[in-house]
């Protein structure tokens, strides 16, 4: 499984040489399971998006309940269970987002939840752990994204469900919603989030459940023959030779929109 991991990293980083590290997001279900995961305990009580930008770069923390600070985020992992203030909308009706509380209730109802409860989460670089997690989160620019979407859909076909709201957009746009449904789906991010975590104005991301997470960032590097310009190709391959990693068939002049 460690390879399985490792051939998935060395899959991006030749394809699209991301600025920031794949993150990995592991549920941690009972309190043993926490205590045994390999990553520290944060010391302060924080965001759980700001966990995933600090794993993003290289730092891998795990948190539980008690040291999870966003309401967000902890409904969302299944840390706690939502109120009736949220369910009513009337928690999303003080923030300024919706027209009425009828809307706020209706996107509280439709937001994404974890079904099962959790004791913990844990985020580190991808390339830290030994098997598969259940999530990975990439923080791209709209072009990568482009490219892990193709990746998937070389892999899967087209996906059908993607589900946005611009709120709770890394722990349920991103976790909990690919996690339930097998699947992928985009974030623009939140306001919260991006204040919180400073994210760059061009930065969105994506997340893809582990299960199918290898196959995607495989289709990743076996269409770029086919998506990139010869620019590019130059700097794939350049990259790919310093990972030990077989040509996939790459052409110049060969990508789909440059033939006739």
């Amino acid at each position: 499984m460690k390879d399985r991991v490792k051939s998935a990293c060395d899959c991006l980083k030749a394809a699209l040489g991301l600025e920031r590290s794949p993150v990995g997001v592991k549920f941690l279900y009972t309190q043993e399971e926490y205590l045994a995961a390999g990553a520290p305990v944060l010391k302060a009580r924080t965001p759980y998006c700001v966990m995933v930008r600090q794993a993003s770069g290289g730092r891998a923390f795990k948190t539980d309940l008690s040291h999870s600070k966003c309401g967000g985020g902890t409904r969302a992992l299944g840390l706690t269970v939502p109120g009736e203030r949220f369910l009513t909308g009337e928690e999303f009706d003080g923030f300024g987002l919706y027209r009425d509380r009828e809307v706020s209730r209706g996107v509280a109802g439709d937001l994404t939840f974890c079904s099962r409860p959790a004791w913990g989460v844990m985020t580190r670089p991808l390339e830290q752990y030994d098997e598969m997690p259940d999530v990975v989160i990439l923080i791209v620019r709209p072009y990568e994204a482009m490219r892990i979407l193709q990746g998937y859909t070389y892999q899967y076909g087209v996906c059908g469900s993607f589900k946005l709201a611009g709120n709770q957009a890394v722990c349920a746009e991103c976790t909990a919603y690919p996690f339930e449904t097998k699947g992928i789906n985009l974030s623009l991010f939140c306001s919260g989030t991006r204040y919180l975590v400073g994210w760059k104005e061009e930065e969105m991301a994506v997340g893809i459940c582990g299960e199918r997470f290898a196959a995607a960032a495989e289709g990743v590097y076996r269409t770029v023959n086919g998506a990139e310009t010869n620019g590019a190709k130059d700097m794939i391959l350049a990259r790919a030779a310093e990972l030990g990693l077989e040509d996939p068939g790459i052409k110049r002049d060969d990508a789909y929109f440059m033939k006739e």
